[in-house]
C-alpha cells in the first residue's frame, strides 16, 4: 500500500491553527469596536462575548496544534503528553460555551428586537412629546400674546367707559346690596351740591328722595322687574333744594344674565335733572293756557263793553230824572258803581289779551323804574312794619320796554306781598344779570306765609284768587304775567324759593322776571 507524506497536512494544520486564532482575535477586535459605539445595544454585547469565547476556543484549540507540532518536532512528546488532557478540556468548555451562547442567540434576537421596538416607540414618543411640548410652547406663546392683547383691549374699554362714566353729563350711581351709594361721578356730586365724592359714598340711596312713596315704588319695581326706566321723582340735595329727576335703573345680575336672581353686588343709576325741562314745559304750557284764555277774554270784553256803556249812560240820564227821590237815585248809584266795575274788569280783560307790546317802548333804567314804584307804596308798606329789603345791581343794561306797564308789574307784586303779610315782615327785591344769556332778572318775594303746592300752579289764571270776596278781581297777576310775557320775558313762582340766597334773606314766596335787555347802552331813556 502506497503511503502519502503528510508534510502539506501538518502546514495547512498549523497555518489554518494561527489563521484561526488571527481571524477569532479581529472578530473580537471589531464587536468590541461596536459595543463601545453603542454600550447600551444587547446584540453588540452578545456579539462581543461571541467573539471572546470563540478567541478563547481559537487561542485554546490553534495554541494546542501548533505547541504539538513543535513539541513533536523537538521530540519532546512527554510535555505534550502530559498537556493535552488540559487543552481538551479548555477547548471542550469552550465549545460548550459557543454552543450555549449559539442556543441562546435566538432570545438574544428576540429580546434585541423588543427592545429595538421599545427604543422606537420609545423614540416615537418622544418625537410626539416634542412635538406635543413644541405645540404648547407656541400655544402659550400665542396665549401670552391673545392675555395681552385682551389686557390692552381691557384697560382701553376701562378708560373709554371711566371717560363716560366721569364726564357724563347725567348723575350716575352705583349701589351695593344695601343700596348705600358705592360710586358717583362728577356730574352726580355737583347735582346733589356736595363738594366731594367722599361726602357722598356710603350714603343710603333712600336719603336722597323726597317722597316715600317714590323710593317704595321704585324698590318694588327694581325687584319685580330687575329694571326701571323713565322714573320720574324729586330729589334732595344737601342744601335742601329740590330736583326732578328721571331715573332709569338696572339691578346688577351675575354670569347667567337674566335668568339670575338679583346679584348681592347692587344696582347702576343713571339720573337725568329734568328740573328745567319741567319749569320750560310748565312756562309752556301755562304761556299757551294763557293765550287761549286770553283770546276768549278779548272776545267777552269786546262784547260785555257795549252792554256796559249803555246800561252806565242811562243810569247817569236816569240820576238827572229821579234826583228828587232819594232812595231812587241810592239805586241809580249802586247800579252806577257796580257797572263802572265791570268796565274795570273789562279793561282789565283788555289789557291781559293783548297780543303784542305798543309802540311806546323805550329804553328802561329797571331799578329807577323799581325805585319810582316803591316811592309810592313803601310808605304804606312801612306803616304796617313791612320793610323793604333791596338789592339792585348797579351796572345793569337798559330794557326795552313801555315803562308804565313795567311799573304796573312791579306795583301788582308789591301789592299782593302787602296783602299776603298784612304786617310785620319784609319785602324783598333784588336785580341781576340772569345766567341765561340776554336777559336781565328781577325777584320780588316777601316773607308771608307762602302759596300751597296745590296751587302754585294756578296763580296766574285769570279770576283765580285766594283773597276775600269784593278784595281781588284775581287779574292782577294775569295781566303782570301777559305784561312780561308780550316783552319777551317770562315770569314764574317759587314758594318756597330753590335759591338758598332768597330762603337765607327768610322768603317764602319768589316771583321771578327775566327780561331781554337792549343791545345799545346809549338808547334814549323815558
Amino acid at each position: 500500500m502506497l503511503s502519502l507524506p503528510l508534510f502539506p497536512l501538518y502546514i495547512i494544520d498549523f497555518a489554518g491553527a494561527a489563521l484561526m486564532i488571527i481571524c477569532s482575535m479581529s472578530a473580537t477586535w471589531y464587536a468590541w469596536k461596536l459595543k463601545r459605539l453603542q454600550p447600551k445595544s444587547i446584540i453588540w454585547g452578545y456579539f462581543f462575548w461571541f467573539s471572546v469565547t470563540l478567541l478563547i476556543f481559537a487561542v485554546s484549540r490553534s495554541s494546542a496544534h501548533i505547541i504539538k507540532y513543535i513539541l513533536v518536532g523537538l521530540d519532546i512528546k512527554h510535555i505534550w503528553s502530559f498537556m493535552l488532557p488540559y487543552s481538551g478540556g479548555l477547548n471542550t468548555m469552550t465549545f460548550v460555551a459557543l454552543a450555549t451562547l449559539t442556543i441562546y442567540f435566538y432570545n438574544v434576537r428576540n429580546t434585541h428586537d423588543l427592545l429595538k421596538e421599545e427604543a422606537e416607540k420609545l423614540e416615537q414618543s418622544n418625537l410626539e412629546l416634542e412635538t406635543a411640548h413644541r405645540e404648547l410652547s407656541e400655544l402659550n406663546q400665542n396665549l401670552e400674546n391673545r392675555v395681552e392683547e385682551r389686557t390692552i383691549e381691557l384697560r382701553r374699554s376701562e378708560v373709554k367707559f371711566r371717560r363716560l362714566f366721569e364726564q357724563s353729563r347725567d348723575a350716575v350711581f352705583f349701589c351695593d346690596a344695601d343700596w348705600r351709594v358705592s360710586d358717583i361721578n362728577e356730574s352726580g356730586i355737583a347735582f346733589l351740591k356736595y363738594d366731594s365724592k367722599e361726602d357722598v359714598l356710603n350714603q343710603a340711596f333712600a336719603s336722597f328722595f323726597v317722597k316715600e312713596d317714590d323710593w317704595r315704588n321704585f324698590i318694588k319695581r327694581i325687584a319685580s322687574e330687575g329694571h326701571v326706566e323713565d322714573f320720574e321723582t324729586l330729589f334732595r340735595r344737601s342744601d335742601g333744594t329740590t330736583l326732578v329727576m328721571l331715573i332709569s335703573a338696572s339691578a346688577i345680575r351675575g354670569d347667567c344674565g337674566d335668568r339670575c336672581e338679583i346679584d348681592e353686588r347692587g344696582c347702576e343709576i343713571i339720573a337725568k335733572d329734568i328740573t328745567q325741562f319741567k319749569n320750560l314745559t310748565k312756562t309752556i304750557i301755562q304761556s299757551e293756557k294763557m293765550a287761549s284764555i286770553g283770546q276768549l277774554a278779548a272776545g267777552v270784553a269786546h262784547e260785555i263793553n257795549t252792554p256796559l256803556g249803555i246800561i252806565l249812560g242811562y243810569s247817569q240820564l236816569m240820576k238827572d230824572d229821579y234826583g228828587d227821590d232819594p232812595e231812587a237815585l241810592e239805586s241809580l248809584e249802586i247800579i252806577e258803581r257796580q257797572t263802572r266795575l265791570c268796565k274795570k274788569i273789562v279793561a282789565d280783560l283788555l289789557k291781559f289779551s293783548r297780543k303784542s307790546v305798543e309802540k311806546t317802548t323805550r329804553a328802561v333804567n329797571i331799578n329807577d323804574c323799581i325805585e319810582e314804584v316803591l316811592s309810592v307804596t313803601e310808605h304804606s308798606l312801612n306803616m304796617d312794619r313791612i320793610y323793604v329789603q333791596r338789592e339792585l345791581a348797579t351796572d345793569l343794561p337798559l330794557v326795552m320796554a313801555d315803562r308804565e306797564k313795567l311799573r304796573q308789574v312791579f306795583l301788582n307784586l308789591l301789592n299782593n306781598a302787602h296783602q299776603a303779610m298784612e304786617s310785620e315782615g319784609i319785602v324783598g327785591i333784588w336785580t341781576y344779570m340772569s345766567e341765561k344769556e340776554g336777559m336781565v332778572e328781577i325777584v320780588i318775594g316777601d316773607t308771608g306765609p307762602g302759596i300751597p303746592g296745590e296751587i302754585v300752579d294756578k296763580v296766574f289764571d285769570p279770576f283765580f284768587t285766594t283773597k276775600a270776596v269784593g278784595k281781588g278781581t284775581g287779574l292782577g297777576l294775569s295781566v303782570s304775567f301777559g305784561i312780561i310775557r308780550d316783552h319777551g320775558g317770562t315770569m314764574v313762582v317759587c314758594s318756597p324759593p330753590e335759591d338758598e340766597k332768597f330762603r337765607t334773606a327768610g322768603m317764602e314766596t319768589v316771583f321771578i322776571i327775566q327780561l331781554p335787555f337792549s343791545k345799545h347802552h346809549d338808547s334814549v331813556t323815558d
